[in-house]
């Protein structure tokens, strides 16, 4: 069997995409997207789906790597896969019925208000954290929507709460415990894609998928064992100012490529 080494580079990028993706606990759709929407030149609908296939081996990897090390909160993961899950169901539906190109601008958008918004929260004055116990019901279902719609605004809606709840010891429990809720999620929002329609846009474009995949899949599955160990001595305030200028400058990408 040939492999078609003209996708080459995505191992390479995968590696630090996943990395990334695991250290921040943030979807690594944010990065997917705009390889597969620039660089493979994928249509749209096409690109989101396939980042999500991606990221269920990524994350999968890095559920495996968390477990491990114990850094999953299970309280909290049982918690906010109740209004999540749903959310992805309705928002990946509706992905049949918004235009491709659409979908991209509302990725760009938000993922650029997001990560101004978290970058000056971050570096304004700091605020002594208070502990709580609640679970954020609403905003949890706005992420799983998100996730559905475009792939992402999962981990980013629902890290905030989870940050100073009560059961969470250290901020790496915070980040293992996002990441098994991206990779579920994740799950749930590619099957609910998988209409006839879109199933044969998919064989039609087997072989482009086939020849992306062969390096991307061991490429996330080695970048989500790095990610967990990056994150577990790290600061969280320094952590989110790291998030939020990866996210603007994803952001940024999206943009050029709507303009260009």
């Amino acid at each position: 069997m040939n492999i078609d080494l003209t996708y080459w580079y995505l191992f390479p990028v995968g590696l630090v995409i996943a990395t990334l993706a695991m250290s921040a606990g943030i979807s690594g759709a944010n990065f997917w997207i705009p390889v597969y929407l620039i660089c493979v030149k994928l249509d749209p609908l096409l690109t989101f789906w396939l980042a999500l296939i991606t990221m269920i081996f990524g994350f999968g990897s890095g559920v495996v790597r968390n477990i491990h090390q114990g850094t999953v909160n299970w309280y909290l993961v049982r918690q906010y896969l109740i209004p999540t899950i749903p959310g992805a169901v309705i928002g990946s539906l509706l992905t049949f019925y918004v235009n491709g190109e659409v979908l991209v601008f509302i990725f760009g958008s938000f993922i650029f208000i997001y990560g101004n918004f978290l970058l000056k929260s971050s570096i304004s004055s700091p605020k002594a954290p208070v502990k709580h116990n609640k679970i954020f019901w609403g905003l949890g279902f706005a992420a799983g929507f998100l996730k559905g719609l475009i792939a992402t605004g999962l981990g980013k809606l629902i890290v905030p709460g989870m940050w100073n709840h009560e059961k969470v010891s250290h901020s790496s429990e915070v980040i293992g415990s996002a990441v098994v809720i991206i990779f579920i999620v994740n799950v749930v929002a590619a099957m609910t894609r998988m209409n006839h329609d879109f199933v044969s846009v998919l064989m039609e474009n087997s072989e482009t998928l086939s020849s992306v995949l062969v390096f991307v899949i061991p490429s996330v599955v080695v970048g989500g064992q790095i990610g967990p160990s990056v994150i577990k001595d790290v600061n969280a305030d320094h952590l989110k100012v790291y998030i939020s200028l990866i996210l603007i400058f994803v952001s940024l990408l999206i943009f050029s490529r709507l303009w260009l």
